[in-house]
Order: structure tokens, then C-alpha cells, then sequence
């Protein structure tokens, strides 16, 4: 039956690593657009957090404080690729259930996505204890 419970879990299962990757996509986009409406610090600090967000790879690379494309690239490429593989995982654990849909998908990659934002802010918070901002 096209469009029918088989075929919604096949959709998940094939898509779900990608809707994983426009889920950081859109945390990242808003976090351009929040730092672009705000202005002041508090805008670059708003801004930053989302950024951090998307891409949870920034801290460990050491950005801001060292820069660079190259840095960003990779710190795009290898968060992009964590968040395909938990959009993936959360695929395969939502599709083992009898009825899915993609409300069930997103509600099981908040649980499992507020892992990584967890660690990108404690890494941040580290890091502004070990600089002295606090």
C-alpha cells in the first residue's frame, strides 16, 4: 500500500541519517539568523551556542580560539557524519516498532541528539573555566 505503515518505516529507515544532518543544518541556520537580528554580545554568544550545537566537533578542534578553514571544514565534516550515524541509529530503533512515523523519529533523536548538545556545552564550559571566564 503506497504511503501505508510498510512504506513510512522504509522512508525512515532510508532518509533518516540525512533528516539527521537538516536537523544540524537548521540549528546552525538559526544560529546565523539569531546572531544577525541580535546584535551586541549577546547576539555572537547566542549565535555561537547554536553553532556549537550543529557542529559539536568546534570545541574539540579548538575553535574559536584557533580558526581557520580548514579547521571548519573539518569540524562541518566530521559533525556532519555524527549526526547521519544518530539519525541512522535512531532510525533502526524506531522502525523496530510495530506502527513509526516521523513524530517517533524526532522524539527518540531529541533523547538520543541531547547527548551530544550536553557534551558540546560542558566542552564549552570547560573550556571557559580552563580560560578564566568564570
Amino acid at each position: 500500500m503506497p504511503g501505508g505503515v510498510v512504506a513510512t518505516r522504509r522512508s525512515i529507515r532510508r532518509v533518516g541519517g540525512f533528516v539527521g544532518i537538516g536537523v544540524a543544518f537548521s540549528l546552525w541556520l538559526f544560529g546565523v539568523i539569531a546572531g544577525a537580528i541580535v546584535s551586541g554580545p549577546i547576539g555572537g554568544a547566542l549565535s555561537f551556542m547554536f553553532m556549537v550545537i550543529a557542529m559539536p566537533v568546534m570545541p574539540i578542534l579548538g575553535m574559536p580560539a584557533s580558526g581557520g578553514g580548514s579547521r571548519l571544514y573539518l569540524a562541518m565534516a566530521i559533525s556532519a557524519t555524527m549526526w547521519w550515524f544518530l539519525g541512522q541509529v535512531v532510525a533502526a530503533r524506531v522502525s523496530r516498532r510495530p506502527v513509526v512515523g516521523w513524530k517517533e523519529w524526532l522524539r527518540e533523536f531529541v533523547i538520543l541528539g541531547l547527548g551530544l548538545w550536553i557534551g558540546a556545552a560542558g566542552g564549552l564550559i570547560i573550556g571557559a573555566i580552563a580560560l578564566g571566564a568564570f
